[in-house]
């Protein structure tokens, strides 16, 4: 009876002991975490931390604020701003478009309904001065991911490339160089491999849209070897960049002159530089008005630039070989009509004595919205270019729809027309020769969150190729960008 006894305390007693060791493995996890939790936010700021700065590091697990973040991904957390405030930011993004011609163009076995067009970016911008205390100098790097079929090529034959994404599919690295400043910016220096169409040659209305000869134009990537170093090709360079006053910008950059066909450098690392290879100079100047914020005029710039080509390629126009090429281009950005943006209180009563008067208090600020017009005009030397001349016009208008304050629609013109040699060489070959191309572009930018834009867009290509070999085409599509 006694050794029952004894059994059954020493179970009681052995359950009791399991019970509680598993309360104190309970209290001590919950100890860890709590001391682990707390820590945290002394890593971001101490107690002192307010709610806005919990929301920046941590964010917030709502849709509304979800959609309000400034990319698809949010703030990783608070991973994302926390390296940023040590310097290193990443960014990336995906683009997808689907076009559709819907008359003329190629014949019908050839554009076999709607295309689609992708682009996968990111990369990475260093600040070596937040992270290491090197004052004033960054890196940074971007790839690209092409895939997908470009519409210009498989429906409308035309060479004002319909889509500013398109291009042979791969993974290739776009852009990778060092940048110093010194003198508060005043002066800056640029090595590695770059993309010209990040800093020259281009107008920021033209933004807008869709059509690549908007961007890096038809009048550099029809005249020189392999498309030259714009999207989606870089190569091997070096800028300097003078910025002596707020008004004025004056650059110059040598390039590798022949970045390769986009099938052969495959991957953005096929460098050669030499004599024969060639090199690309750019210089552009650039003035400024009424970007300063106590300046209260419509704000413009105006650009002007050289590019010259050195060095032995194939001629576009016959099959052999040529020495040297340039060209001149003219950009001018303005805007004409911007929206009030001043917001007025209530009129604030105040006592002086016996007697009481209203003041009212304004904030003028300068607003972004509004109609913007651009225009670019460039020659070249009609007897070794395929495009000797061109020129771009167009309006942007942001914000045009009360309540759509990001919102921007475009309607924009190209017209390139062909060098006299191109067009008799062309007859020769048997086409019906017209001399020239041109696209209309309307389009319209549909902010649906910070970081999601819908953009639907119609192009009519008037004489593609430069020949009536073909009939005008009027292409549709539509693009979607998120950034991550």
């Amino acid at each position: 009876m006694q050794l029952h006894l004894t059994k059954a305390v020493t179970l009681k007693f052995l359950s009791t002991m399991k019970r509680k060791t598993h309360a104190m493995k309970k209290i001590v996890k919950s100890l860890v975490t709590c001391a682990i939790l707390g820590a945290l936010p002394a890593a971001w700021g101490g107690d002192r931390m307010t709610q806005p700065d919990r929301q920046k590091h941590f964010g917030i697990f709502s849709t509304a604020n979800w959609l309000e973040a400034g990319g698809m991904t949010a703030n990783w957390f608070g991973a994302r701003p926390a390296l940023q405030d040590r310097g290193l930011d990443f960014f990336g993004g995906y683009t997808a478009e689907v076009w559709g011609n819907t008359r003329g163009g190629l014949a019908e076995p050839q554009r076999d309904g709607a295309v689609y067009t992708g682009l996968l970016d990111f990369g990475f911008e260093l600040d070596l001065e937040k992270s290491v205390d090197w004052t004033g100098g960054s890196v940074s790097t971007t790839w690209v991911w092409l895939h997908g079929r470009d519409p210009s090529e498989d429906q409308a034959g035309n060479f004002l490339t319909i889509s500013n994404i398109a291009g042979f599919n791969t993974l290739r690295m776009l852009e990778l160089w060092f940048q110093q400043n010194v003198w508060d910016d005043k002066i800056s220096l640029r090595v590695g491999q770059m993309a010209a169409d990040s800093e020259f040659v281009i107008s920021d209305y033209a933004g807008t849209f869709i059509n690549a000869a908007f961007g890096w134009p038809a009048f550099i990537y029809k005249n020189v070897p392999s498309g030259g170093p714009g999207y989606p090709m870089g190569t091997l360079g070096a800028r300097l960049a003078l910025n002596p006053v707020e008004w004025f910008t004056l650059q110059s950059v040598v390039y590798q002159g022949n970045v390769y066909d986009q099938n052969v450098n495959r991957h953005g690392f096929r460098w050669r530089l030499d004599g024969q290879n060639g090199f690309l100079f750019m210089n552009e100047a650039q003035v400024r008005w009424n970007h300063a914020e106590k300046e209260i005029g419509l704000p413009g710039q105006a650009k002007s630039g050289i590019w010259i080509q050195t060095g032995e390629m194939a001629d576009t126009l016959h099959e052999s070989t040529q020495s040297g090429n340039y060209g001149l281009y003219f950009i001018l950005d303005q805007m004409i009509f911007r929206e009030d943006a001043s917001h007025c209180a209530a009129p604030a009563v105040k006592s002086k004595g016996s007697s009481k008067s209203c003041e009212t208090s304004c904030d003028s600020k300068k607003s972004s919205q509004g109609l913007g017009w651009f225009t670019r005009l460039a020659f070249t030397p009609e007897d070794r270019n395929l495009v000797n001349f061109y020129f771009d016009t167009g309006l942007s208008y942001k914000g045009l729809i009360p309540g759509r304050d990001e919102d921007a629609l475009g309607i924009a013109i190209a017209y390139a027309q062909l060098g006299d040699t191109k067009s008799v060489a062309m007859v020769e070959e048997g086409s019906d020769v017209v001399g020239s191309e041109m696209v209309l572009e309307a389009t319209y930018q549909f902010q649906v969150t910070p970081w999601c834009v819908l953009q639907p867009d119609v192009q009519y290509i008037i004489n593609p190729g430069g020949t009536r070999d073909v009939g005008n085409a009027l292409v549709i599509g539509a693009r979607c960008s998120i950034t991550f």
